[in-house]
This record gives structure tokens, C-alpha cells and sequence, in this order.
């Protein structure tokens, strides 16, 4: 009985050793920290100025969202909201939660005002609990001041949900040069499209106004063959449009705004852009009456983009490309060509003088973004 006794006392005198005290135990920031998968995380949190509070005496319940969760935003959403730190600082307050709750407390569904006033819902969905549809991939990460629940995705309040579509733009890309190849598209270091053949007009991309980096290179490789920088407004669409002819070396990146307001009744929405290089400038006739005059290839015609937008009457017309002031040769012959109501339409000659062709994308109401 006392060697029993001996080894009780010996083994509860361990597990109190053994035992993390609150003193051991890290406050949030360290386990942010030392965790690695928060890097992003600690970033906004140091860019809001709100270091100080995953130090203070809590107790705190942090929903963090790892890096993976931060790339998932939509493209160049974080950027704008390390720059807006009041956008930023109410997203961050949706993460944290005034008091220590765990998995026991969290599973029955409760719902519970943020630090930002933002309510957030917990609910099980597949086994598994989430936050405001967040699912939380780890739970219970015990700090001294608090716990850590992770998540996998961004909780975003409804008021920065509004300002990020506000800010929302779309990009396209439309592969006009001959000679390119199939080609890569990358933003700022992100590969956004793979294999791009000539001719091909792309979907759209939805991103986040700013400066942006793009950037071609031929299919499969990081070799860059051309390389722009410009800045996207919000709420614009740009069809980017790689154009001429790669083996002389003067492939370019044309960034087009195209008009994206209300369509009247019954019209329809037509950009032509001209991308045939070593072409004569181009009249754009309609069932045989002059819709564009002097369309010329970018930069040959002083400040003439090669672009011209015109609203028309949804239905079908012959569509013809002719030097401009002439009738003959025909360089562009489209017949039958239907435009539907509502619908933007960007239409590119393309090619070569002696091998033209059309690429054309359709965009309709229901697919307007």
C-alpha cells in the first residue's frame, strides 16, 4: 500500500511539472507568430495598428485566417486593404471575439458579436464547425490571453463586401499577335491563364483596382517576352490585346477600356479594334454604308488607338473591313453577323494582310458583371 501511495504521489508530482502554467503558456501574438501559417495575418494586423491588443490581458477569442485563406481573396483585395486601414481594420475586428470560447461552447451554434460589432455564427456543416460560413480547420489553440480557432477562408463584413465590388474590376486578354504562339498570362506574379492561342479572347478576370504587373510568356515557360505595368481603375473593363509581331520584337500589351454603362432598349454594344499590322487604316461598313471611318492600327494614325465603340440596332448585318475612302479591296468580309439586344460585343480584325481573320466575344446581360 505505501509503494502504491509512493508511485501516485511520484506520477501526480510529474503531471504538475509537466504541466504548461499560465506563465508558460505564449499570448496570442506568440502563437501567431511561431505557428507559421499567419504571416499575412500579422502583417494586417500590424498595418491596422492593432499589435497590441493580441497582447493585452484578454481573454480574446481569435478566428485567424491562415496565409492560404489570404490568397484566396479575389486578386489585389489585400493590397487594397492594406491601403484602406479603416476597410482593413473592420475586417480584422470580425476575427476577434470578446472572451475565451472553445469547441464545447462553440458547437451548440451560438451566435456572437465581434470585437467590430460584426455577428458571427457558428454552425457545424459536414462535421466539421464553422464561423460566419468560415470553416474552422483547427480549433482549440490555447493561449495565456485567450484561443486561437483557425480558419481556412477570410471573413469579409458586408460594408468591405460593398466596397471591394465597388472596387472590382475585370481584365481579358485577347492573343492577336501571328506569330506568338500560345502563351502564359501573368499578374503580379500570379499565373492567371495558361496556353492562350492566337485568336483566343479570354474570360474575364475579376480584380481589385491598383497597379498591376503583366506579364507573357510563351506556354510552360518563365520567360518573359513582354512585360507591362499599369494601373487598373475600379469598376472598368480592359481587354488587354497582345498585338504585333513577335518576331520582329515589337510585340506589345494595348490595355482597351471597353463601355460597360446601361445598353439602350433594343441596341447593342460593338467595339472594333484594329489589329492587323502593315494594314491601311479601315473604313467599317455596315450593309454597305460607312459605320467607323479611318480605324487605323495602333499608333500609326497620331493618337488612333485602332478603337472605336458604336451602339447599334440588335439584328443581323454584312459586315465589311475596306481601305478607308474606298470600296475595294474588301480586307474583312463578315456576313450575317447577328448582335443581340443588350449585349457587348468586342469584335478584332486580326491576322495579317494577307491572311486576315476575325476574333469576336459576346458579353450578355445575363453574363454582365
Amino acid at each position: 500500500m505505501r509503494k502504491l501511495m509512493t508511485v501516485l504521489a511520484f506520477v501526480a508530482l510529474v503531471m504538475v511539472v509537466a504541466a504548461p502554467t499560465m506563465a508558460q503558456q505564449a499570448t496570442l501574438s506568440e502563437f501567431l507568430v511561431n505557428d507559421g501559417r499567419f504571416g499575412t495575418l500579422l502583417d494586417a494586423v500590424g498595418a491596422a495598428g492593432l499589435s497590441d491588443a493580441l497582447n493585452s490581458d484578454g481573454p480574446l477569442t481569435v478566428l485567424a485566417p491562415t496565409d492560404d485563406a489570404f490568397a484566396a481573396l479575389p486578386l489585389g483585395a489585400l493590397d487594397y486593404l492594406l491601403n484602406n486601414p479603416e476597410l482593413l481594420t473592420q475586417v480584422l475586428s470580425a476575427h476577434v471575439i470578446p472572451g475565451k470560447y472553445t469547441l464545447r461552447q462553440l458547437v451548440s451554434g451560438p451566435t456572437l458579436d465581434s470585437a467590430g460589432g460584426e455577428p458571427i455564427t457558428f454552425a457545424l456543416s459536414g462535421g466539421l464547425l464553422a464561423a460566419n460560413g468560415a470553416t474552422i480547420s483547427s480549433v482549440d489553440q490555447v493561449t495565456s490571453n485567450g484561443v486561437v480557432q483557425v480558419l481556412d477562408s477570410v471573413i469579409v463584413p458586408s460594408a468591405v463586401s460593398e466596397a471591394l465590388a465597388a472596387a472590382t474590376s475585370y481584365l481579358r486578354v485577347g492573343h492577336f499577335s501571328p506569330d506568338g504562339g500560345a502563351v502564359d498570362i501573368t499578374v503580379d506574379d500570379q499565373k492567371v491563364l495558361e496556353g492562350v492561342t492566337f485568336g483566343t479572347i479570354s474570360d474575364w478576370l475579376p480584380l481589385v483596382e491598383g497597379v498591376y504587373t503583366v506579364q507573357l510568356a510563351p506556354a510552360g515557360s518563365d520567360n518573359f517576352i513582354r512585360t507591362t505595368t499599369t494601373r487598373i481603375p475600379g469598376g472598368a473593363h480592359i481587354t488587354a490585346a497582345a498585338i504585333g509581331v513577335a518576331g520582329s520584337g515589337d510585340l506589345a500589351l494595348q490595355f482597351i477600356p471597353e463601355d460597360y454603362s446601361p445598353i439602350a432598349s433594343g441596341q447593342a454594344r460593338v467595339t472594333i479594334f484594329h489589329a492587323i499590322q502593315n494594314a491601311p487604316a479601315v473604313d467599317v461598313l455596315v450593309n454597305g454604308g460607312v459605320m467607323i471611318r479611318l480605324l487605323g492600327y495602333p499608333a500609326t494614325l497620331g493618337n488612333n488607338d485602332g478603337v472605336d465603340t458604336v451602339n447599334i440596332t440588335a439584328g443581323g448585318y454584312d459586315i465589311q473591313l475596306v481601305p478607308s475612302g474606298a470600296t475595294t479591296p474588301v480586307i474583312l468580309d463578315l456576313p450575317n453577323v447577328r448582335f443581340n439586344e443588350g449585349t457587348n460585343y468586342f469584335v478584332a480584325a486580326i491576322g495579317t494582310p494577307t491572311n486576315p481573320t476575325v476574333a469576336v466575344a459576346a458579353t450578355g446581360p445575363d453574363m454582365a458583371q
